[in-house]
């Protein structure tokens, strides 16, 4: 089994979805005798919903913490209304290969003999990265491929990097060392274990926290969607890989 996270905007880069990209994803998953899993995460779309809510859910709410948890439920509707819109696209293709349901839970395995399945995002306060890792343990499965902006990860800790001048931010990325091989060790070391809203990290800490705990059976893969080819295919690829 593997899992298969990529952010909306992958599919919905502009308020469209883009099915070309997503006639890729099956033909990958045609070629392949393995099963699939994917995440499929808000995007623009989400935002740009979260964004026009705002005023609604001030007068509706008024109170911070209740503010948050729904825009949070905002977020994870969006992230189910792009996953419905890819499993529909690939049933198409591969008719009963495709579970037909989202995967409501990604702590229980289903018991299926489908070869795709699809999820959004779960309940507030849990990333899509942290879903994903919830499902490889759940399936057990051995490969997790996170498709993202991020080319390849650097030796640069988020934290550390969103302290800087935003005029040194680029300076410091370009200089940093890039890191194709790490140990489930090191990313933990080099996310942090807390996660902190807004921050831009190539992994959930407490996503990489479980990751850890799966380290003997488990390799992630981190890149972009146009480096996933490879990924699957086992080729060398430009992103980075963690492992051991």
């Amino acid at each position: 089994m593997n899992i298969v996270k990529f952010g909306g905007s992958i599919v919905n880069p502009d308020g469209k979805y883009d099915n070309l990209v997503i006639n890729q994803f099956i033909q990958l998953v045609e070629e392949s005798n393995d099963k699939f899993i994917f995440v499929v995460g808000g995007g623009k779309l989400c935002r740009r919903v979260q964004e026009a809510s705002k005023p609604f859910l001030q007068e509706a709410l008024n109170e911070t913490e209740a503010v948050q948890r729904a825009n949070d439920w905002l977020g994870i509707s969006i992230t189910k209304i792009n996953a419905e819109y890819v499993l529909k696209q690939f049933q198409k293709k591969l008719g009963k290969a495709v579970y037909p349901q989202l995967i409501l839970d990604p702590t229980k395995k289903l018991n299926s003999n489908c070869k795709v399945f699809f999820t959004g995002g779960w309940v507030p306060g849990c990333s899509t990265d942290k879903d994903m890792m919830l499902l490889a343990k759940a399936f057990h499965a051995s490969k997790v491929f996170k498709l993202s902006d991020f080319e390849i990860v650097k030796k640069i800790k988020p934290l550390e990097l969103a302290k800087a001048l935003p005029e040194k931010k680029e300076e410091i990325l370009a200089h940093a060392q890039e890191l194709k091989q790490m140990m489930w060790k090191e990313l933990v070391t080099l996310v942090g274990t807390k996660w902190v809203p807004g921050l831009s990290t190539p992994f959930d800490p407490e996503a990489a926290a479980l990751g850890y705990t799966l380290r003997k059976k488990l390799t992630v893969y981190i890149g972009r969607k146009e480096q996933f080819p490879k990924m699957v295919r086992g080729e060398k690829f430009r992103g980075t890989v963690v492992k051991g």
